[in-house]
């Protein structure tokens, strides 16, 4: 009853309130996810035509930009074009921040926001309500892949907590419980699970490790949650996370991935690839500036489509992926990845030039006994340092597996070095970390 209410008269009066067009586009997402892929690419390009016309036009650094190389907006006509252009950086966009945003747009039409600076300090920018609409109505999209209806409850895990009362108030409209992540640990995790139970959520949102966390507790402490489903963000989704949570909790991890407030791609019911977000974003996975292959590993470069404000145009969000040539089985027409393979910083170079991803390290690890937690440190491809929270379980055994598992894997003429240590403390950002590497990867 609540829920039929919400989406027909409370959720509208909301979007007039504050200015957003949620369920207008979630309307229009719920039918170009259908579309034929020629259709939705005809979408694509004719969106980045307006945006860099606006770009050149109305955005100072672009205008410099595009003078400086001897580039007109009428060289930009798809999105095979996009090449003519350099890549914006976190360090590009600090320097020009003023230079960044149109000049054209009052500042009743955006929003301030951060990310979440996992690998260092956060980044400040500006996004068109527009922006904040596409990004909620593509991120319900998925939740209704995963069965959900605007205004059913849900919990949402965040690595903040709740601090203004605005939000709170919006939390209690939308009939969401928020638990902050840096809140769930031995001490507290029973009673957040059982708030959890009692609030009876249809989807629990949350980071990768917290909904890991939480699953390992429900499971020591014996409470049962059944959720229609977990939508996992914000971190990589190991493959023992994800067995976890679905054994735990009976239900299906949707994993999601986005950047900087632009949603980039969602798994389906089908859960075998990741569907780009199409309609609102541009996604390239390149090595240096080519497409890489179908099956290869490369850099995530994106462009939002529908910011205005401060347009952001082939930005490295600092990730790699897999891309597939190959459509869904579900029948959407959106181009897809294979992939999401974590940070730049998170693949472990070898000196042939090969990678070690993060997954061969948390499969080396999880069925170890003797191991509570691990990170892996690379500062060259010639030497790789292991710092290990053991408990009474661990062998010599258990070492010796170690190094002979990463030499087999990296070299034998790599050096690699264990130490233990009491703890491993999260990074600055709360997220978890089982690879910081420090060699780049594209040499």
């Amino acid at each position: 009853m609540y829920s039929k209410l919400f989406r027909r008269i409370i959720f509208p009066l909301i979007e007039i309130s504050e200015g957003t067009k949620i369920q207008k586009y979630l309307k229009l997402l719920e039918k170009t996810q259908w579309w034929k892929p020629e259709d939705i690419k005809k979408m694509q390009d004719r969106k980045l035509r307006a945006l860099i016309k606006h770009a050149y036009e109305h955005v100072p650094y672009y205008h410099r930009l595009f003078r400086e190389l001897n580039l007109h907006p009428d060289d930009i006509k798809t999105r095979e074009d996009l090449r003519k252009l350099p890549f914006l950086t976190k360090d590009i966009i600090r320097k020009n921040f003023k230079d960044m945003k149109a000049r054209n747009i009052k500042g009743s039409q955006f929003l301030e926001v951060h990310s979440s600076g996992t690998t260092g300090e956060p980044l400040k920018f500006y996004i068109s309500k527009d922006v904040y609409s596409y990004s909620w109505a593509q991120t319900l999209r998925c939740w209704g892949w995963a069965g959900y209806k605007l205004g059913e409850p849900y919990v949402k895990v965040d690595m903040e907590e709740r601090k203004k009362s605005l939000k709170r108030i919006q939390d209690r409209l939308m009939r969401c419980l928020h638990i902050g992540a840096s809140t769930i640990n031995e001490n507290s995790a029973e009673e957040h699970l059982k708030r959890i139970k009692r609030f009876n959520p249809k989807i629990i949102r949350s980071y990768a490790s917290p909904a890991f966390l939480l699953a390992r507790y429900a499971r020591e402490f014996d409470i049962k949650i059944q959720p229609n489903a977990v939508m996992t963000t914000g971190e990589k989704l190991f493959p023992h996370y994800r067995e976890t949570i679905e054994e735990q909790f009976d239900c299906e991890v949707f994993d999601c991935y986005g950047g900087e407030a632009t949603p980039l791609a969602f798994e389906c019911e089908m859960h075998d690839k990741y569907h780009l977000c199409d309609e609102t974003a541009i996604v390239e996975i390149l090595r240096g500036n080519e497409q890489v292959s179908p099956g290869e590993i490369g850099e995530i470069v994106f462009t939002n489509l529908d910011n205005y404000v401060m347009p952001f145009i082939r930005y490295k969000v600092g990730d790699v992926g897999i891309p597939s040539d190959e459509m869904c089985e579900c029948g959407r027409g959106l181009s897809c990845m294979e992939s999401i393979e974590g940070r730049v910083g998170d693949l472990v170079v070898t000196p042939s030039g090969n990678f070690l991803l993060p997954n061969f390290f948390t499969n080396l690890f999880k069925d170890i006994e003797g191991v509570n937690k691990f990170r892996i440190l690379q500062e060259n491809p010639h030497r790789i340092d292991i710092k290990l929270v053991k408990n009474e379980k661990f062998t010599k055994e258990d070492a010796d597996y170690i190094l002979k598992k990463i030499k087999g894997m990296a070299g034998e003429d790599v050096e690699v070095n264990i130490e233990f240590v009491d703890s491993i403390p999260p990074t600055r950002s709360g997220k978890e970390r089982f690879v910081i590497s420090k060699v780049n990867i594209w040499k």
